[in-house]
Protein backbone atom coordinates (compact mmCIF):
# COMPACT_ATOMS: atom_id res chain seq x y z
CA UNK A 1 0.00 0.00 0.00
CA UNK A 2 1.10 3.70 -0.70
CA UNK A 3 2.26 4.63 3.15
CA UNK A 4 3.63 8.62 3.41
CA UNK A 5 6.78 6.39 4.84
CA UNK A 6 7.68 5.28 1.35
CA UNK A 7 8.47 9.07 0.31
CA UNK A 8 10.67 8.74 3.46
CA UNK A 9 12.72 6.01 2.48
CA UNK A 10 14.45 7.18 -0.63
CA UNK A 11 18.05 5.89 -0.72
CA UNK A 12 20.86 5.73 -3.55
CA UNK A 13 21.28 1.80 -4.34
CA UNK A 14 24.76 0.72 -2.93
CA UNK A 15 24.26 -2.80 -5.23
CA UNK A 16 25.46 -3.14 -8.45
CA UNK A 17 25.34 -5.88 -11.08
CA UNK A 18 28.47 -8.56 -11.75
CA UNK A 19 30.73 -7.84 -14.65
CA UNK A 20 29.68 -11.41 -15.48
CA UNK A 21 26.11 -9.01 -16.77
CA UNK A 22 27.88 -7.90 -19.15
CA UNK A 23 28.64 -10.86 -20.73
CA UNK A 24 27.10 -12.47 -23.80
CA UNK A 25 25.33 -15.37 -22.27
CA UNK A 26 23.74 -12.84 -19.58
CA UNK A 27 21.13 -11.91 -22.67
CA UNK A 28 19.82 -15.25 -22.42
CA UNK A 29 20.64 -17.11 -18.87
CA UNK A 30 19.38 -14.07 -17.28
CA UNK A 31 15.37 -14.67 -17.76
CA UNK A 32 15.74 -18.25 -16.52
CA UNK A 33 14.37 -16.74 -13.23
CA UNK A 34 11.44 -17.21 -14.73
CA UNK A 35 11.66 -20.69 -15.63
CA UNK A 36 9.64 -20.96 -19.22
CA UNK A 37 11.26 -23.64 -20.61
CA UNK A 38 8.35 -25.45 -18.49
CA UNK A 39 5.78 -24.34 -20.94
CA UNK A 40 7.61 -25.32 -24.43
CA UNK A 41 4.00 -27.33 -25.05
CA UNK A 42 2.84 -24.22 -26.02
CA UNK A 43 5.36 -23.60 -28.74
CA UNK A 44 5.44 -26.95 -29.66
CA UNK A 45 3.10 -27.02 -32.81
CA UNK A 46 5.25 -23.57 -33.95
CA UNK A 47 7.26 -24.88 -36.65
CA UNK A 48 10.50 -23.00 -36.56
CA UNK A 49 12.49 -25.05 -39.38
CA UNK A 50 14.86 -26.64 -36.20
CA UNK A 51 15.22 -23.48 -34.04
CA UNK A 52 13.77 -23.61 -31.00
CA UNK A 53 10.97 -21.27 -30.33
CA UNK A 54 12.02 -21.07 -26.54
CA UNK A 55 15.25 -19.96 -27.22
CA UNK A 56 13.66 -16.90 -29.63
CA UNK A 57 11.54 -16.43 -27.00
CA UNK A 58 14.05 -15.59 -24.23
CA UNK A 59 15.97 -13.58 -26.92
CA UNK A 60 13.15 -11.26 -27.58
CA UNK A 61 12.58 -11.01 -23.50
CA UNK A 62 16.59 -9.61 -23.67
CA UNK A 63 15.74 -6.93 -25.71
CA UNK A 64 15.57 -4.14 -23.81
CA UNK A 65 18.47 -4.98 -21.36
CA UNK A 66 20.77 -5.20 -24.20
CA UNK A 67 19.60 -1.89 -25.83
CA UNK A 68 17.98 -3.57 -28.70
CA UNK A 69 14.80 -1.91 -30.23
CA UNK A 70 13.35 -4.37 -32.85
CA UNK A 71 14.53 -7.70 -34.73
CA UNK A 72 15.77 -5.88 -37.88
CA UNK A 73 18.56 -3.84 -35.55
CA UNK A 74 19.10 -6.79 -33.65
CA UNK A 75 19.97 -9.00 -36.27
CA UNK A 76 22.35 -6.30 -37.53
CA UNK A 77 24.03 -5.78 -33.64
CA UNK A 78 26.99 -7.52 -31.92
CA UNK A 79 24.71 -9.35 -30.09
CA UNK A 80 23.35 -11.73 -33.06
CA UNK A 81 26.47 -12.97 -33.53
CA UNK A 82 25.68 -15.56 -30.90
CA UNK A 83 22.85 -16.99 -32.15
CA UNK A 84 22.67 -16.31 -36.18
CA UNK A 85 19.00 -16.53 -36.31
CA UNK A 86 17.49 -14.06 -39.02
CA UNK A 87 15.06 -11.80 -38.62
CA UNK A 88 12.06 -13.82 -40.39
CA UNK A 89 12.83 -16.62 -37.57
CA UNK A 90 11.59 -14.14 -35.14
CA UNK A 91 9.02 -12.91 -37.68
CA UNK A 92 7.31 -16.39 -37.79
CA UNK A 93 6.88 -16.69 -34.48
CA UNK A 94 5.35 -13.81 -33.16
CA UNK A 95 3.46 -14.00 -36.56
CA UNK A 96 1.80 -17.21 -35.92
CA UNK A 97 -1.85 -17.89 -34.57
CA UNK A 98 -1.41 -21.02 -33.12
CA UNK A 99 0.42 -19.77 -30.02
CA UNK A 100 -1.67 -19.14 -26.84
CA UNK A 101 0.26 -16.24 -25.86
CA UNK A 102 -2.57 -15.48 -23.06
CA UNK A 103 -1.40 -19.12 -21.66
CA UNK A 104 2.05 -18.89 -21.79
CA UNK A 105 1.78 -15.13 -19.51
CA UNK A 106 -0.33 -17.03 -17.36
CA UNK A 107 2.03 -19.79 -17.06
CA UNK A 108 5.09 -17.41 -16.13
CA UNK A 109 3.03 -15.41 -13.57
CA UNK A 110 2.21 -18.48 -11.72
CA UNK A 111 5.78 -19.45 -11.58
CA UNK A 112 7.01 -16.38 -10.66
CA UNK A 113 4.51 -16.91 -6.99
CA UNK A 114 5.95 -20.39 -7.13
CA UNK A 115 9.64 -19.13 -7.34
CA UNK A 116 8.84 -16.73 -4.23
CA UNK A 117 7.10 -19.06 -2.50
CA UNK A 118 10.16 -21.93 -2.55
CA UNK A 119 12.42 -18.71 -1.60
CA UNK A 120 10.08 -18.27 1.54
CA UNK A 121 9.59 -14.60 -0.12
CA UNK A 122 6.62 -13.32 1.45
CA UNK A 123 4.23 -10.53 0.34
CA UNK A 124 4.68 -8.95 3.67
CA UNK A 125 6.99 -9.63 6.74
CA UNK A 126 3.41 -10.78 8.53
CA UNK A 127 1.72 -12.59 5.57
CA UNK A 128 -1.22 -10.77 5.45
CA UNK A 129 -0.60 -8.11 3.04
CA UNK A 130 -3.86 -7.15 0.91
CA UNK A 131 -4.08 -8.37 -2.67
CA UNK A 132 -6.20 -6.91 -5.67
CA UNK A 133 -6.53 -7.50 -9.27
CA UNK A 134 -6.73 -3.95 -10.81
CA UNK A 135 -8.29 -3.20 -14.23
CA UNK A 136 -7.47 -0.23 -16.59
CA UNK A 137 -7.10 0.64 -20.07
CA UNK A 138 -5.00 2.78 -22.02
CA UNK A 139 -4.54 4.40 -25.72
CA UNK A 140 -1.93 2.48 -28.00
CA UNK A 141 -1.59 4.48 -30.76
CA UNK A 142 -0.23 3.26 -34.12
CA UNK A 143 1.03 5.23 -37.10
CA UNK A 144 -0.68 3.29 -40.10
CA UNK A 145 -3.99 2.94 -41.24
CA UNK A 146 -3.22 -0.85 -42.48
CA UNK A 147 -2.26 -2.29 -38.78
CA UNK A 148 -4.95 -5.04 -38.70
CA UNK A 149 -7.77 -4.15 -36.56
CA UNK A 150 -6.78 -0.40 -35.69
CA UNK A 151 -9.67 2.42 -35.33
CA UNK A 152 -9.86 6.09 -34.27
CA UNK A 153 -10.22 5.70 -30.57
CA UNK A 154 -10.54 8.19 -27.85
CA UNK A 155 -8.13 9.64 -25.63
CA UNK A 156 -9.35 11.05 -22.45
CA UNK A 157 -5.48 12.56 -21.54
CA UNK A 158 -5.05 14.31 -24.18
CA UNK A 159 -9.31 15.03 -25.27
CA UNK A 160 -8.94 13.98 -28.55
CA UNK A 161 -9.04 10.84 -31.13
CA UNK A 162 -6.27 8.86 -32.54
CA UNK A 163 -5.57 6.03 -34.65
CA UNK A 164 -4.67 2.56 -32.45
CA UNK A 165 -6.26 0.21 -30.03
CA UNK A 166 -7.45 0.52 -26.60
CA UNK A 167 -5.84 -1.92 -24.29
CA UNK A 168 -7.26 -3.47 -21.35
CA UNK A 169 -5.03 -4.57 -18.81
CA UNK A 170 -5.43 -6.90 -15.68
CA UNK A 171 -2.62 -7.02 -13.29
CA UNK A 172 -2.09 -8.65 -9.56
CA UNK A 173 -1.42 -6.30 -7.30
CA UNK A 174 -0.03 -8.87 -4.22
CA UNK A 175 1.08 -6.55 -1.51
CA UNK A 176 4.21 -5.71 -2.96
CA UNK A 177 4.38 -5.95 -6.53
CA UNK A 178 2.61 -5.23 -8.94
CA UNK A 179 2.14 -7.86 -12.58
CA UNK A 180 0.33 -7.64 -15.62
CA UNK A 181 -1.76 -11.20 -16.03
CA UNK A 182 -3.90 -10.53 -18.73
CA UNK A 183 -4.78 -8.12 -21.58
CA UNK A 184 -6.87 -7.66 -24.46
CA UNK A 185 -7.00 -5.30 -27.32
CA UNK A 186 -10.08 -3.34 -28.39
CA UNK A 187 -11.37 -0.95 -31.49
CA UNK A 188 -14.01 1.68 -31.07
CA UNK A 189 -16.94 1.27 -33.85
CA UNK A 190 -17.60 5.08 -34.27
CA UNK A 191 -21.43 6.50 -34.55
CA UNK A 192 -20.85 7.54 -38.32
CA UNK A 193 -21.69 4.42 -40.66
CA UNK A 194 -20.15 6.10 -43.65
CA UNK A 195 -16.43 5.96 -41.50
CA UNK A 196 -16.40 2.24 -40.17
CA UNK A 197 -14.30 2.46 -36.66
CA UNK A 198 -13.64 6.06 -37.45
CA UNK A 199 -12.15 5.13 -40.73
CA UNK A 200 -12.36 6.53 -43.82
CA UNK A 201 -13.38 3.86 -46.15
CA UNK A 202 -10.29 3.90 -48.74
CA UNK A 203 -8.49 3.13 -45.36
CA UNK A 204 -10.36 0.49 -43.72
CA UNK A 205 -10.11 -1.33 -47.43
CA UNK A 206 -6.31 -1.43 -47.15
CA UNK A 207 -6.39 -2.96 -43.95
CA UNK A 208 -4.13 -6.29 -43.27
CA UNK A 209 -6.68 -9.18 -43.31
CA UNK A 210 -5.29 -12.72 -42.34
CA UNK A 211 -7.28 -16.00 -42.68
CA UNK A 212 -6.89 -17.84 -39.13
CA UNK A 213 -7.85 -21.46 -38.51
CA UNK A 214 -11.32 -21.37 -37.10
CA UNK A 215 -10.94 -21.64 -33.14
CA UNK A 216 -7.38 -20.89 -32.93
CA UNK A 217 -5.83 -18.71 -30.14
CA UNK A 218 -4.99 -15.94 -32.64
CA UNK A 219 -8.71 -15.92 -33.77
CA UNK A 220 -10.15 -15.61 -30.63
CA UNK A 221 -7.82 -12.93 -29.50
CA UNK A 222 -8.89 -10.84 -32.76
CA UNK A 223 -12.50 -11.94 -32.07
CA UNK A 224 -12.24 -9.69 -28.75
CA UNK A 225 -11.32 -6.66 -30.43
CA UNK A 226 -14.92 -6.41 -30.93
CA UNK A 227 -16.65 -7.43 -27.60
CA UNK A 228 -17.15 -4.88 -24.54
CA UNK A 229 -14.26 -4.63 -22.20
CA UNK A 230 -16.81 -4.66 -19.39
CA UNK A 231 -17.32 -8.47 -21.03
CA UNK A 232 -13.40 -8.90 -21.67
CA UNK A 233 -12.70 -7.95 -17.98
CA UNK A 234 -15.31 -10.51 -16.57
CA UNK A 235 -13.81 -13.10 -18.78
CA UNK A 236 -10.71 -12.35 -17.38
CA UNK A 237 -11.89 -12.43 -13.62
CA UNK A 238 -12.87 -15.69 -14.42
CA UNK A 239 -9.88 -17.23 -16.19
CA UNK A 240 -7.71 -16.11 -13.63
CA UNK A 241 -9.46 -17.55 -10.77
CA UNK A 242 -9.61 -21.32 -12.83
CA UNK A 243 -5.99 -20.53 -13.04
CA UNK A 244 -5.70 -20.45 -9.84
CA UNK A 245 -4.86 -17.05 -9.17
CA UNK A 246 -6.62 -15.27 -6.88
CA UNK A 247 -7.11 -12.23 -5.28
CA UNK A 248 -8.77 -10.47 -2.17
CA UNK A 249 -10.33 -7.53 -3.88
CA UNK A 250 -11.44 -6.09 -7.42
CA UNK A 251 -10.25 -2.71 -8.06
CA UNK A 252 -11.49 -0.09 -11.12
CA UNK A 253 -12.09 2.99 -11.66
CA UNK A 254 -15.60 4.43 -12.73
CA UNK A 255 -15.64 3.67 -16.08
CA UNK A 256 -15.66 -0.32 -14.69
CA UNK A 257 -17.86 -0.19 -11.95
CA UNK A 258 -21.18 -2.02 -13.06
CA UNK A 259 -23.45 -4.74 -11.87
CA UNK A 260 -21.38 -6.98 -14.17
CA UNK A 261 -17.94 -6.87 -12.75
CA UNK A 262 -19.00 -6.46 -8.97
CA UNK A 263 -21.60 -9.68 -9.63
CA UNK A 264 -18.28 -11.73 -11.02
CA UNK A 265 -16.54 -10.79 -8.65
CA UNK A 266 -19.07 -11.99 -5.64
CA UNK A 267 -18.87 -15.32 -7.26
CA UNK A 268 -15.62 -15.58 -7.30
CA UNK A 269 -15.40 -15.16 -3.89
CA UNK A 270 -13.37 -11.55 -4.61
CA UNK A 271 -14.52 -8.26 -2.88
CA UNK A 272 -15.21 -5.01 -5.51
CA UNK A 273 -13.94 -1.70 -4.53
CA UNK A 274 -14.73 1.25 -7.17
CA UNK A 275 -15.65 4.68 -8.23
CA UNK A 276 -18.94 4.95 -9.05
CA UNK A 277 -20.78 7.47 -11.52
CA UNK A 278 -23.64 5.78 -13.34
CA UNK A 279 -26.31 8.84 -13.03
CA UNK A 280 -29.64 5.95 -13.76
CA UNK A 281 -27.96 3.16 -11.83
CA UNK A 282 -30.91 2.65 -8.66
CA UNK A 283 -30.31 1.69 -5.54
CA UNK A 284 -33.09 0.59 -3.29
CA UNK A 285 -32.80 2.72 -0.15
CA UNK A 286 -35.10 2.97 3.01
CA UNK A 287 -37.48 0.51 0.44
CA UNK A 288 -37.29 3.37 -2.65
CA UNK A 289 -35.48 3.12 -5.50
CA UNK A 290 -33.09 5.82 -5.64
CA UNK A 291 -30.00 6.92 -7.64
CA UNK A 292 -26.82 7.52 -5.89
CA UNK A 293 -26.81 11.28 -5.98
CA UNK A 294 -30.45 11.50 -4.52
CA UNK A 295 -29.43 9.29 -1.71
CA UNK A 296 -26.04 11.20 -0.75
CA UNK A 297 -28.88 14.26 -0.65
CA UNK A 298 -31.27 12.42 1.88
CA UNK A 299 -27.45 11.60 4.01
CA UNK A 300 -26.18 15.49 3.21
CA UNK A 301 -26.41 15.96 7.17
CA UNK A 302 -24.80 13.10 8.26
CA UNK A 303 -21.06 14.56 7.01
CA UNK A 304 -17.86 12.94 8.98
CA UNK A 305 -14.03 14.09 8.44
CA UNK A 306 -11.26 11.49 7.60
CA UNK A 307 -7.93 13.23 9.10
CA UNK A 308 -5.74 11.03 7.76
CA UNK A 309 -6.96 11.85 4.43
CA UNK A 310 -8.00 15.51 4.88
CA UNK A 311 -11.69 14.10 3.31
CA UNK A 312 -15.18 14.94 4.43
CA UNK A 313 -17.23 12.08 3.78
CA UNK A 314 -20.69 10.10 4.28
CA UNK A 315 -21.33 6.63 4.48
CA UNK A 316 -24.38 4.80 3.57
CA UNK A 317 -25.54 1.36 3.01
CA UNK A 318 -27.82 -0.11 -0.02
CA UNK A 319 -29.25 -2.66 -1.65
CA UNK A 320 -28.43 -3.23 -5.63
CA UNK A 321 -29.87 -6.39 -7.34
CA UNK A 322 -30.17 -7.62 -3.72
CA UNK A 323 -26.45 -7.38 -2.74
CA UNK A 324 -25.49 -5.28 0.33
CA UNK A 325 -22.98 -2.55 -0.96
CA UNK A 326 -21.28 0.45 0.81
CA UNK A 327 -21.25 3.99 -0.42
CA UNK A 328 -19.31 6.34 0.69
CA UNK A 329 -19.69 9.93 -0.81
CA UNK A 330 -16.86 12.31 -0.45
CA UNK A 331 -15.33 15.52 -1.30
CA UNK A 332 -12.15 17.34 -0.63
CA UNK A 333 -13.35 20.17 2.27
CA UNK A 334 -16.45 21.73 2.70
CA UNK A 335 -16.81 23.13 -0.92
CA UNK A 336 -15.05 20.15 -3.27
CA UNK A 337 -16.93 17.95 -5.99
CA UNK A 338 -18.20 15.10 -4.58
CA UNK A 339 -16.99 11.72 -5.56
CA UNK A 340 -18.46 7.84 -5.14
CA UNK A 341 -16.85 4.92 -3.53
CA UNK A 342 -18.33 1.66 -4.12
CA UNK A 343 -17.56 -1.13 -1.48
CA UNK A 344 -18.93 -4.90 -1.09
CA UNK A 345 -17.03 -5.11 1.95
CA UNK A 346 -18.67 -3.72 4.74
CA UNK A 347 -16.43 -4.41 7.18
CA UNK A 348 -13.94 -2.10 6.27
CA UNK A 349 -13.98 1.83 7.38
CA UNK A 350 -13.61 4.78 5.31
CA UNK A 351 -10.11 5.09 5.84
CA UNK A 352 -9.60 1.30 5.23
CA UNK A 353 -11.45 1.52 2.03
CA UNK A 354 -9.60 4.19 0.33
CA UNK A 355 -6.10 2.43 1.50
CA UNK A 356 -7.13 -0.21 -0.51
CA UNK A 357 -8.34 1.52 -3.70
CA UNK A 358 -5.28 3.48 -3.74
CA UNK A 359 -3.62 0.23 -5.31
CA UNK A 360 -5.09 1.10 -7.66
CA UNK A 361 -2.56 3.85 -9.14
CA UNK A 362 0.27 0.94 -9.27
CA UNK A 363 -1.36 -0.15 -12.60
CA UNK A 364 -0.61 3.36 -14.06
CA UNK A 365 2.86 3.11 -12.73
CA UNK A 366 2.86 -0.11 -15.08
CA UNK A 367 1.57 1.94 -18.09
CA UNK A 368 4.20 4.64 -17.71
CA UNK A 369 7.16 2.46 -16.81
CA UNK A 370 6.29 -0.25 -19.69
CA UNK A 371 5.77 2.75 -22.47
CA UNK A 372 9.42 4.27 -21.40
CA UNK A 373 11.49 1.27 -20.45
CA UNK A 374 9.97 -1.39 -22.45
CA UNK A 375 8.46 0.13 -25.42
CA UNK A 376 4.78 -1.14 -24.94
CA UNK A 377 2.96 -0.40 -27.85
CA UNK A 378 5.74 0.34 -30.51
CA UNK A 379 5.26 -2.34 -32.15
CA UNK A 380 4.26 -1.45 -35.92
CA UNK A 381 4.05 -4.49 -37.31
CA UNK A 382 0.42 -5.11 -39.70
CA UNK A 383 -0.29 -8.60 -38.45
CA UNK A 384 -2.30 -8.41 -35.67
CA UNK A 385 -1.24 -11.66 -33.77
CA UNK A 386 2.45 -9.67 -33.67
CA UNK A 387 0.67 -7.10 -31.44
CA UNK A 388 -0.50 -9.72 -29.15
CA UNK A 389 3.09 -11.49 -28.99
CA UNK A 390 4.78 -8.41 -28.59
CA UNK A 391 2.70 -7.24 -25.54
CA UNK A 392 3.00 -10.84 -24.17
CA UNK A 393 6.74 -9.98 -24.18
CA UNK A 394 6.53 -6.79 -22.86
CA UNK A 395 4.64 -8.12 -20.11
CA UNK A 396 6.98 -10.68 -19.10
CA UNK A 397 9.83 -8.25 -19.20
CA UNK A 398 8.12 -6.29 -16.67
CA UNK A 399 7.84 -9.45 -14.90
CA UNK A 400 10.90 -10.31 -14.79
CA UNK A 401 12.00 -6.92 -13.55
CA UNK A 402 9.55 -6.94 -10.75
CA UNK A 403 10.58 -10.28 -9.52
CA UNK A 404 14.37 -9.67 -9.83
CA UNK A 405 13.72 -6.48 -8.06
CA UNK A 406 11.90 -8.68 -5.62
CA UNK A 407 14.47 -11.01 -5.49
CA UNK A 408 17.59 -8.94 -4.86
CA UNK A 409 15.40 -6.26 -2.65
CA UNK A 410 16.44 -3.33 -5.36
CA UNK A 411 14.28 -0.34 -4.62
CA UNK A 412 13.13 1.00 -7.43
CA UNK A 413 12.62 -1.27 -11.21
CA UNK A 414 14.33 1.72 -12.63
CA UNK A 415 17.23 1.35 -11.50
CA UNK A 416 17.22 -2.63 -11.47
CA UNK A 417 16.60 -1.97 -15.26
CA UNK A 418 19.76 0.71 -15.31
CA UNK A 419 21.67 -1.96 -13.64
CA UNK A 420 21.06 -5.12 -15.86
CA UNK A 421 21.88 -2.92 -19.07
CA UNK A 422 25.12 -2.05 -17.48
CA UNK A 423 24.50 1.76 -18.67
CA UNK A 424 23.13 5.23 -17.22
CA UNK A 425 19.37 5.18 -17.55
CA UNK A 426 17.55 7.92 -15.56
CA UNK A 427 15.30 6.30 -13.00
CA UNK A 428 11.34 5.77 -13.39
CA UNK A 429 7.87 6.47 -12.20
CA UNK A 430 7.65 4.42 -9.04
CA UNK A 431 5.38 3.79 -6.46
CA UNK A 432 6.88 6.67 -4.07
CA UNK A 433 6.52 9.12 -6.63
CA UNK A 434 2.62 8.13 -6.22
CA UNK A 435 2.91 8.49 -2.74
CA UNK A 436 4.67 11.52 -3.42
CA UNK A 437 1.67 12.86 -5.57
CA UNK A 438 -0.52 12.58 -2.93
CA UNK A 439 1.06 13.63 -0.49
CA UNK A 440 1.65 17.00 -2.36
CA UNK A 441 -1.98 17.21 -3.43
CA UNK A 442 -3.53 16.67 -0.40
CA UNK A 443 -1.97 19.70 0.69
CA UNK A 444 -2.90 21.45 -2.27
CA UNK A 445 -6.22 20.34 -2.58
CA UNK A 446 -7.04 21.26 0.90
CA UNK A 447 -5.91 24.90 -0.31
CA UNK A 448 -8.15 24.64 -3.44
CA UNK A 449 -11.22 22.82 -2.91
CA UNK A 450 -12.55 22.72 -5.81
CA UNK A 451 -9.92 20.22 -7.85
CA UNK A 452 -9.93 16.72 -8.83
CA UNK A 453 -7.25 15.01 -6.84
CA UNK A 454 -7.73 11.64 -9.12
CA UNK A 455 -7.85 14.14 -12.59
CA UNK A 456 -4.27 15.94 -11.42
CA UNK A 457 -2.55 12.73 -10.37
CA UNK A 458 -3.51 11.32 -13.89
CA UNK A 459 -2.20 14.08 -15.98
CA UNK A 460 0.63 14.23 -13.81
CA UNK A 461 1.61 10.72 -14.61
CA UNK A 462 0.85 10.94 -18.64
CA UNK A 463 2.71 14.71 -18.86
CA UNK A 464 5.95 14.63 -20.01
CA UNK A 465 7.16 17.60 -19.04
CA UNK A 466 4.93 17.67 -15.25
CA UNK A 467 6.53 14.09 -14.84
CA UNK A 468 9.94 15.13 -15.64
CA UNK A 469 10.03 17.97 -12.63
CA UNK A 470 8.60 15.77 -10.16
CA UNK A 471 11.38 13.01 -11.25
CA UNK A 472 14.14 15.57 -10.50
CA UNK A 473 13.08 15.64 -7.00
CA UNK A 474 14.04 11.77 -6.99
CA UNK A 475 17.92 12.33 -8.40
CA UNK A 476 18.66 15.71 -7.31
CA UNK A 477 21.55 15.46 -4.55
CA UNK A 478 19.88 18.40 -3.13
CA UNK A 479 16.87 16.58 -2.65
CA UNK A 480 15.58 17.16 1.05
CA UNK A 481 13.89 13.79 0.68
CA UNK A 482 16.83 12.30 0.00
CA UNK A 483 18.60 14.11 3.20
CA UNK A 484 15.97 12.57 5.25
CA UNK A 485 16.83 9.16 3.82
Amino acid sequence: MLQDKDIKNISELKKTFVLAHKKPEFFTKSVDVLKIGKYHSIFSQVKQKGIPSLLLIKILISFPFIDQKSVYGFTLSYWNRFVGFGKDAYYRLKNNYGVNWRGFLMGVVREVFNTLNKKGITTHANGTAIKAFIFDDTPIGKTGHAIEGVSRIWNHVIHKSILGYQLLVMGLYDGTMFIPINFSFHREKGKNKKKPFGLKPKHYRKQYKKKRGKNTFGAERKKELDITKIASVVKMIKHAVESGVMADYVLTDSWFTCWEIVETSIKNQLKFIGMFSKAKTLFTYRNKKMTYKEIRQLNKKQIKRSRRFHLHYIKTVVNWNGQKVALYFTRRGKTGNWKTILSTDLKLSFNETVEIYQIRWTIEVFFKESKQMLRLGKNQSNDFDAQIADTTIVMIQYIFLSLRNRMDKYESLGKLFENTKAEVIESRLQERLVALLIAILDIITELFEQLDEEEIIEKIIHDEQAFEKIRRLFISPKNSFQRAA
